[in-house]
């Protein structure tokens, strides 16, 4: 084989090395404004794991409430049923 004929081939094959040398390069910049988004997430999922500890425990709380209001009315319904005439 010529060298004319071979040419194209090494070309084609150092431009596609070079493309997949800058193409797996990445920006520092890139990187970094990847990682404060995923910072960002992270605290905004901190922030929803507080809230819905505050908001079962509120739940909680309302439930203790529900079931005392609960038996004070049927205690005061047994006391009224009793001294009904």
């Amino acid at each position: 084989m010529s060298t004319v004929h071979r040419l194209p081939s090494i070309v084609s094959r150092s431009a596609i090395a070079l493309l997949v040398l800058v193409g797996s390069c990445r920006s520092p910049a890139a990187d970094a404004a990847v990682a404060e988004q995923l910072s960002q997430m992270s605290d905004a999922l901190v922030a929803m794991r507080d809230q819905l500890s505050m908001l079962t425990t509120t739940v909680d709380s309302l439930v203790v409430v529900a079931a005392r209001q609960d038996t004070l009315i049927k205690r005061l319904t047994a006391a009224n049923a009793a001294s009904a005439p």
